[in-house]
């Protein structure tokens, strides 16, 4: 059986994979304020996910989409184990100025990446895809919505905007893209720049940047 449970808080289970490094707490204020404009589409995004995503997830498996709206840490994750797949959202993400229901939607689409997104793993034996192929497939997976490119580019410019204010990086721009060349594949998480420029050739079904990716 395959359903979503919104909103319920859910102890630690299973390998994980995190779209940030541990970052600092949101300001408290500014995050309530912001919540209490976004939290209705937000539930409405992520219920639209769940009708999209169900028929991808393996045979037998339950997702859960958790949403911790008081929990100040800002950042998302995915878990699982044999009977569950669990994607949690916490407040610090979701009340972020420039969180919208559609960079919402691409946040979630990355952490399912983890999942569905493929080679190169962070492990050999492990499950989850790396961040660079988590984002390249949250751009393929865009293409399920309702996204024209214009809005496709927003939600991705905003979403890669708070990973680079919670990273204390400079914020991408639609109009570069990073240049760098890696010298081999980056199993961790890539400058937001990059970030960026991956969902958008993901959206665009181009090869990977080089700026994480080496064939």
């Amino acid at each position: 059986m395959k359903n979503l449970l919104l909103g319920i808080l859910f102890s630690s289970m299973g390998v994980q994979a995190a779209c940030l490094p541990e970052a600092p707490f949101l300001n408290h204020k500014s995050r309530l304020m912001s919540l209490n404009l976004n939290m209705k589409g937000i539930e409405e995004a992520a219920s639209e996910f769940e009708g999209q995503i169900l028929r991808e997830l393996p045979t037998g498996q339950d997702l859960v989409i958790n949403l911790e709206p008081q929990n100040p840490r800002v950042n998302a994750e995915i878990k699982k184990n044999d009977s569950e797949i669990v994607v949690s959202v916490w407040g610090g993400m979701l009340g972020h100025p420039l969180m919208t229901p559609d960079a919402f939607t691409l946040l979630l689409c990355h952490e399912i990446g983890h999942l569905l997104g493929g080679p190169p793993l962070k492990s050999r034996n492990g499950w989850s895809s790396t961040e660079g192929q988590a984002d390249y497939y949250s751009g393929i997976c865009a293409r399920s919505f309702e996204f024209d490119s214009a809005r496709f580019m927003d939600a991705a410019l905003n979403l890669t905007k708070i990973y680079a204010q919670v990273s204390n990086q400079v914020e991408p721009e639609l109009d570069s893209c990073d240049t760098s060349l890696a010298t081999r594949t980056n199993y961790g998480h890539p400058k937001a720049q990059c970030r960026l420029d991956t969902l958008l050739a993901g959206w665009r079904e181009q090869p990977r940047p080089s700026c994480w990716f080496v064939q």
